[in-house]
Parts: C-alpha cells; sequence; structure tokens
C-alpha cells in the first residue's frame, strides 16, 4: 500500500508540474497538456503558464516576467499582460526606457496592474524594466 500511496503522490506532482507551465525556452510550452488554445474548464490557478502571445510580456505567479527578453521591431505595441490576480508593475531601469515607452494606453512606468497594458517602441535600443513589488522579478526589451 506504501509503494501505490507513493506512487500516486509522483504521479500528482508530476501532472500538477506539467500543467503549470515550466518552460523557460522561447516559444516553448508548458509540459504537456496543450498549453494554449480556449477552451477547457475547471483547474484553477494563478495564470502564468504556457505561452505567451507574440510581443507579449505575462507576469507569471513565479513572480518572473516571460519572456525575460523580448526583441521587436521598431513601431511595435508590446503588451504586458497579467491574469496572476497579483499586482505586478512594470518599472523602466531608466530614463531612456520610459521615455521609449509611448502611446499605448498610457505612456512610460506601468504602475500596480492586473489585466494588461501595452506601449509603443520607435526608438531602437534595449530597455530594462523590473517590478518593484517582487524583487528579482527582472525584464528587458530590444527594439530594432
Amino acid at each position: 500500500m506504501r509503494k501505490f500511496s507513493g506512487l500516486c503522490v509522483a504521479l500528482i506532482l508530476g501532472l500538477a508540474t506539467a500543467s503549470c507551465g515550466g518552460s523557460t525556452a522561447p516559444g516553448g510550452g508548458g509540459g504537456g497538456g496543450g498549453g494554449g488554445g480556449g477552451g477547457g474548464g475547471g483547474g484553477g490557478g494563478g495564470g502564468g503558464g504556457g505561452v505567451c502571445p507574440a510581443n507579449t510580456v505575462c507576469a507569471t505567479s513565479s513572480n518572473t516576467f516571460n519572456p525575460a527578453a523580448l526583441t521587436v521591431t521598431a513601431g511595435t505595441t508590446v503588451t504586458w499582460q497579467n491574469d496572476t490576480g497579483t499586482l505586478h508593475n512594470v518599472t523602466w531601469n531608466d530614463a531612456a526606457g520610459a521615455s521609449a515607452a509611448t502611446a499605448g494606453d498610457g505612456t512610460g512606468n506601468i504602475t500596480d496592474f492586473t489585466g494588461s497594458h501595452t506601449r509603443l517602441f520607435s526608438a531602437p535600443g534595449t530597455y530594462a524594466f523590473h517590478c518593484t513589488i517582487h524583487p528579482g522579478m527582472n525584464g528587458s526589451l530590444t527594439v530594432n
């Protein structure tokens, strides 16, 4: 009976890990079980797994940005998406990043938010950002 219980626990942990995403490879989905698409019900919680749409930086439930580094062409509108249920923000590390983040649904830094916000980037450069709520939650955007 102990072996059976241990096997069940290992199986449940494996399935839970796979369903939460976990891939850090660009374009990589979470392990197993269809990361994208709309449908399905049940299961709960927190968001942040799976793959972000193109030109989108997603805040994750593990307090990271996914992808941590995004490259776009000049003239692209970038979306920051937070479906985790936890507040995050996007604060540029310097004035150049804040100045480059123009004309989406606002400009410059993105204050504490859930849902999504956009910024348009026309000036080439690499712009670093972070979440002031969660130390170590960092990202960068390169505009070519």
